[in-house]
């Protein structure tokens, strides 16, 4: 039998990140009637299931409710020890672990290596799309869907002059995540667990918005 003490009915004074983020995967896996490590695998980006991350949004919408409701009567400026160890951060600082690991696993890629660009032209667009994700991150899902991706509408038009398909376009994307959450998965002890699905969620929310927008870009749609 798996404990779930998360409440609806907490004071707000009392709410806090550890208290209303655990048995996260506990509620939705009862809800959706399947195991938790599903819907963990889910959150990481191992899977895809729309019913279990349209739960994940909706739960971590809710979560955000209250800790704005919360922190109300408090000091919204976070302490740079707690800034530190959130996901956002932390990519900033390891940007050129991400710009090496996500060249290697493009020129390693079947369909991407067989694209011939130099390094240069190849990660040239890789850098603004993740700042870009980075800032978005810190949006409310609605306030994402309205932010003009720039960075990721110029990746999608200069990948159209140099040979790319959709899928291998798609692919870019699905490499920055995959880097993110290898860096988040082997760094986990330096980030503040309780808020790392939240943070792994808008990274994954504002890739797709990246995605649709350099796909429309490339098709001439925008």
């Amino acid at each position: 039998m798996y404990s779930d003490n998360f409440s609806t009915t907490l004071d707000p004074e009392t709410l806090s990140p550890q208290t209303l983020y655990r048995g996260l995967y506990v509620r939705i896996a009862r809800k959706l009637k399947v195991d938790p490590s599903y819907v963990s695998r889910v959150a990481r980006g191992e899977r895809r299931s729309e019913p279990v991350e349209s739960a994940l949004r909706s739960e971590i919408e809710q979560i955000n409710k209250k800790l704005g409701a919360g922190l109300s009567s408090r000091s919204k400026t976070p302490s740079a020890q707690v800034a530190a160890k959130r996901l956002r951060f932390f990519v900033t600082r390891n940007r050129d672990w991400v710009r090496k690991e996500w060249l290697q696993q493009s020129c390693a890629d079947h369909n991407l290596k067989q694209i011939k660009l130099s390094n240069q032209r190849r990660l040239a667009p890789l850098m603004p799309i993740v700042d870009e994700a980075l800032r978005a991150m810190k949006f409310s899902l609605k306030e994402m869907s309205q932010t003009t991706m720039k960075a990721a509408h110029q990746h999608g038009l200069a990948r159209r002059t140099q040979g790319y398909s959709f899928t291998t376009l798609l692919e870019e994307y699905n490499l920055i995540r995959r880097c993110v959450y290898t860096l988040a998965e082997e760094n986990a002890r330096h980030l503040d667990p309780h808020l790392l699905v939240h943070d792994l969620g808008q990274i994954g929310e504002v890739l797709d918005l990246q995605m649709q927008t350099a796909l429309r870009a490339f098709t001439g749609e925008a």
